[in-house]
């Protein structure tokens, strides 16, 4: 498979799950490279190798229940202690499993091809608190469970690593070994949850990479507008501008380093 074909399976998918967010009511938004290229390039961003969306955690039972219940046999919606014994992230994600996008490796097979498939990642937006203190304390917190779970993972990928992250993250993988991995997660949605249903005003990226953990209002969602992708309308949050230039900068400018981004493929592993 080849990138022209990674993102023709990618489109089919989206508008799967746009298709079925429309039968069941079920709110949610673009997100991440996606909402850039909705924006930007009206299509996939044209080395972008997966696609992401986004749900408030207020309707993620919805969403995860509309999944269930209206996905073909082949796709999969997988929560992060469905890797136990092993970690990956935090992340929640929608796979087809009828294709290997490379060679099955050891590590594939230590995650159960889970990673080796394509497929959406699903982020959830939780309710946070208001004042920065609190905030701190939730982003560190979040942090830590991650660094717990790292030791959990099959490898540790740590060359852009500083010497401090570094250190701090073999402790981290120290101290989460005898704490098993279903347990991390178990312990990462509570204090996710912890929030939830309190009118504070602010959401929180929960489970994004940890160099990307904001907050922003929550009012950023409490509309829509549309992006673009091949033609067809997707929803974006209303605040969608806002939040992408925290994140990213002036994502409507494209990189000249296309290698800065995260990239989970190489093309010459892909089959």
């Amino acid at each position: 498979m080849n990138i022209v074909q990674l993102h023709d399976n990618l489109f089919e998918l989206l508008c799967l799950i746009d298709d079925i967010c429309r039968k069941e009511n079920v709110r949610y938004f673009l997100d991440g490279g996606t909402a850039i290229g909705a924006v930007r390039e009206k299509d996939f961003i044209p080395w972008d190798d997966d696609m992401d969306i986004k749900v408030l955690a207020e309707d993620y039972p919805a969403f995860k229940a509309a999944m269930e219940k209206n996905l073909p046999r082949h796709y999969h919606l997988v929560e992060p202690e469905v890797f136990a014994p092993g970690f990956y992230d935090f992340v929640v994600r929608i796979y087809d499993d009828r294709i290997l996008l490379r060679k099955e490796t050891e590590e594939d097979r230590y995650y159960r091809n889970f990673q080796n498939h394509f497929g959406t990642d699903v982020f959830i937006y939780f309710n946070a608190p208001a004042q920065p203190w609190r905030q701190k304390l939730l982003r560190l917190e979040t942090k830590v469970l991650y660094g717990l779970g790292m030791a959990h993972r099959y490898r540790v990928k740590d060359q852009k690593y500083t010497t401090l992250q570094k250190l701090q993250v073999a402790v981290l993988r120290l101290l989460g070994k005898p704490f098993p991995a279903a347990w991390i997660c178990r312990r990462w949605k509570k204090a996710m949850l912890r929030w939830q249903g309190k009118n504070t005003g602010w959401v929180y990226t929960g489970n994004y990479p940890v160099n990307q953990l904001f907050f922003f209002p929550a009012e950023n969602y409490m509309g829509t507008c549309e992006g673009e992708i091949r033609g067809r309308k997707f929803p974006l949050g209303n605040g969608v501008d806002a939040e992408l230039r925290a994140i990213y900068g002036d994502y409507m400018q494209p990189p000249v380093d296309k290698d800065a981004f995260i990239h989970h493929l190489d093309p010459e592993d892909m089959i």
